[in-house]
C-alpha cells in the first residue's frame, strides 16, 4: 500500500509540474562519498551497473534538446533490485520518475518529450533509495525514438519536421547545434496549399548568414540551402516561412528536413579549414567518407617551414602538400625515415596564408599526426644589403670600377640542381660568376664557358641546404683588363 501512494504521489505531481527534487547528495547519507566526476550517458549506449547499500544510487548526465522524443529502459540483471528511475534538470525538477513497469521490477517508458535543451541528470536507485533493502545488477539504455515539429523545436542531422504556414503563424523557428566545418543540406518542400516556401539559417545573434527562395533543380515551390558549411561552433537558427515572409500570401503545409552533407566535418573543405600554428601537433583520420583534411596556417616571407605527418592507427599512407591560398600546390612531402611523409625547410614565397594538405594513397585509411614547425628566417645573418633572389629570377647590374664585383643571395635545398648564367648585354665586359656556400667558400667559378665570353655555371647540384652567394664580377687576371658593363643575370632550376 505504501508503494502504490508513493506512485500516485509521484505520477500525480509530474502531471502538473511540481515535483522538484532537492540536491541529489542530500537525500543519501551524509557520509556516503559523491562521485568524482558523473559519466555521460548517450543515446543507443547500453550501461551496466550495481545497486546496493554501499551505491544505493547511481548518477549519469545525458545531453538532450528540446523536443527529442525518448524511451527510457532499464532491467534488472541480477538479485532482487527493485529499479527506480528519476531524470532531472538543471533546476532541480523532475521530468521523469517511475518505479516499475507491466508487473515487474524493471522500468520502461517511451515516448518521453524533452522540455527544453540541456543536460540532465540521469537517476537509477532502488526503490528507497538509502532506505531500500533490494540489490542487484541492471542495464540502462536511453534512445531518442523521433523528434517533435512544434515551432522552436531542436533538430539534429536526419531530422524532418512538418508544420503549417498561415498568416496567424508566417514563420517556423527551429534551432540545432553545428561544429565548425560541418556541412549541411536545409530543404523546405510544400506538401499542401499555394506555399511557396522561403528558407533562412542565422547564428545565435540573429545575423542572416544564407537564405533560399527557390532551389536549384527542384520543384520551383521549394527552398533549399545546399552546402552550407558552419563557419563556428554554436546554436544555428533555421527560419522556415514564404516568400515575402510576414507580408506573402500563401499559405499551407511544409515539410523541413536537415541533414549533414558529403565529406562534412572540421577541416573538410578549404572554407572549413582547421587552423594550425607553429608548434602545434594535432591528430587527425581519414576514411572513405573523410579522404582529405585542410589545415590552414599563416607564413612570412622567407621562414622555412617543415611539415611533418605520421600515421598512429590502421593502414594509413598519408600523403601531404602545401598549397596557396587558391590551392596551388608548391610543395609535397616525401617519405620520412620513419615511413611517414616530411616537408622539410620549405620556403614560404610571400607573406600570407597557406594550406597544409592531407591525404591518403589509395584505399588506406586510420589515423595520423600533423606537426607544423618554422625554423625562422632562411637569411638570418645574411647582409642586409644583399638582394635576396629565387629561381627564375632574371635581373640586371652594371660592371665598373667602382662596383667590380656584386653579390646575391638565395636558398637551395641539398640536391637541386642549378644553372646560373651571366651575359654581357654593353660595353666590353668580361663577366666572371661564382658560387659561395654560406660560410663565404667558393664552390664554383666560372669565366667564359658562354657563348662570347659569357659566364655561365651549368648543372651544378647543391651540396646541402642553406644560403647560397652568388658573385657576379669581371675578369682580372694577371693583367686587370678594367673592362666594364650591364649584365643579364639568371639563375634557374633544371629538372630532368
Amino acid at each position: 500500500m505504501r508503494r502504490l501512494l508513493t506512485i500516485i504521489w509521484l505520477t500525480g505531481l509530474l502531471a502538473l509540474g511540481g515535483l522538484t527534487i532537492p540536491p541529489l547528495a542530500a537525500q543519501e547519507a551524509d557520509d556516503e562519498p559523491a562521485p568524482a566526476r558523473t559519466p555521460v550517458i548517450r543515446y543507443g549506449q547500453a550501461v551496466d551497473g550495481r545497486i546496493d547499500d554501499d551505491q544505493p544510487r547511481r548518477v549519469y548526465a545525458l545531453d538532450a534538446l528540446r523536443c527529442d522524443f525518448i524511451s527510457v529502459r532499464a532491467q534488472a540483471t541480477g538479485g532482487d533490485l527493485d529499479l527506480v528511475v528519476m531524470i532531472v534538470a538543471d533546476d532541480g525538477r523532475a521530468i521523469f520518475a517511475r518505479d516499475d513497469s507491466a508487473g515487474t521490477q524493471d522500468v520502461v517508458f517511451e515516448p518521453l518529450a524533452i522540455p527544453r535543451s540541456g543536460r540532465f541528470e540521469v537517476v537509477v536507485g532502488r526503490f528507497g533509495y538509502a532506505l531500500g533493502t533490494t540489490s542487484g545488477t541492471y542495464t540502462l539504455e536511453i534512445e531518442r525514438v523521433g523528434n517533435g515539429s512544434a515551432p522552436n523545436c531542436a533538430m539534429r542531422y536526419g531530422d524532418t519536421v512538418f508544420y503549417n504556414i498561415s498568416d496567424d503563424q508566417p514563420e517556423i523557428i527551429y534551432s540545432f547545434r553545428g561544429r565548425q566545418g560541418d556541412i549541411i543540406d536545409v530543404i523546405m518542400r510544400r506538401r499542401s496549399g499555394d506555399l511557396d516556401p522561403y528558407l533562412k539559417i542565422a547564428d545565435a545573434l540573429g545575423v542572416v548568414l544564407d537564405d533560399n527562395d527557390d532551389m536549384i533543380g527542384g520543384d520551383t515551390k521549394d527552398a533549399g540551402i545546399q552546402g552550407f558549411v558552419i563557419p563556428a561552433d554554436g546554436t544555428y537558427f533555421i527560419f522556415a516561412t514564404r516568400y515575402g515572409q510576414r507580408s506573402g500570401t500563401s499559405t499551407g503545409n511544409f515539410s523541413l528536413h536537415l541533414a549533414e552533407g558529403q565529406f562534412s566535418g572540421a577541416g573538410s573543405t578549404p572554407l572549413a579549414a582547421l587552423n594550425i600554428r607553429y608548434d602545434m601537433t594535432l591528430d587527425g583520420d581519414l576514411s572513405e567518407n573523410q579522404p582529405m583534411r585542410y589545415y590552414r596556417f599563416e607564413a612570412q616571407q622567407d621562414e622555412l617551414v617543415t611539415v611533418r605527418v605520421g600515421r598512429s592507427s590502421g593502414n594509413l599512407s598519408p600523403t601531404v602538400a602545401i598549397t596557396n591560398a587558391s590551392l596551388i600546390e608548391l610543395a609535397n612531402g616525401r617519405t620520412a625515415a620513419d615511413g611517414g611523409r616530411l616537408i622539410e625547410d620549405w620556403l614560404v614565397p610571400a607573406d600570407g596564408a597557406y594550406y597544409v594538405v592531407v591525404g591518403r594513397e589509395g584505399a588506406s585509411m586510420g589515423g595520423y599526426q600533423l606537426r607544423l614547425t618554422s625554423a625562422g628566417d632562411a637569411f638570418d645573418g645574411v647582409p642586409p644589403d644583399l638582394r635576396r633572389v629565387r629561381y627564375g629570377t632574371s635581373l640586371t647590374g652594371n660592371i665598373d670600377d667602382e662596383t667590380p664585383l656584386m653579390r646575391y643571395v638565395f636558398f637551395g635545398e641539398a640536391g637541386d640542381t642549378i644553372r646560373i648564367t651571366m651575359d654581357r648585354s654593353t660595353g666590353d665586359l668580361d663577366p666572371v660568376v661564382g658560387l659561395a656556400n654560406a660560410a663565404g667558400t667558393v664552390l664554383i667559378n666560372d669565366v667564359n664557358s658562354g657563348v662570347d665570353q659569357n659566364a655561365r655555371i651549368d648543372r651544378y647540384t647543391l651540396p646541402q641546404t642553406g644560403v647560397y652567394y652568388i658573385e657576379a664580377g669581371r675578369f682580372e687576371g694577371d693583367a686587370p683588363s678594367g673592362s666594364g658593363g650591364s649584365f643579364v643575370l639568371v639563375i634557374a632550376q633544371l629538372f630532368d
